[in-house]
């Protein structure tokens, strides 16, 4: 969970990271050794949160979408 939670983070902050996560997903999960649970987890769930944030998300809204993202990932397990 902490895994994927950093991943989030990170890629709510980092445009360019976002990129690799939403045409990576599989090469990101291998990277970081996310398990399969997890792994299906970033395909799914947290794709399609990751989809629907505005390019880019502005400074001062990154750690509320950071926030609202890491209470989802929590929800999953």
């Amino acid at each position: 969970m902490d895994k994927l939670i950093d991943i989030s983070n990170r890629a709510v902050a980092d445009y360019g990271f976002r990129q690799a996560v939403l045409y990576g997903a599989t090469d990101i999960a291998n990277k970081w050794s996310l398990s399969k649970d997890e792994a299906a987890l970033l395909s799914g769930t947290v794709l399609t949160e990751l989809r629907a944030l505005p390019v880019p998300v502005q400074p001062a809204d990154v750690s509320t979408e950071q926030a609202r993202l890491a209470e989802i990932i929590k929800g999953l397990f």
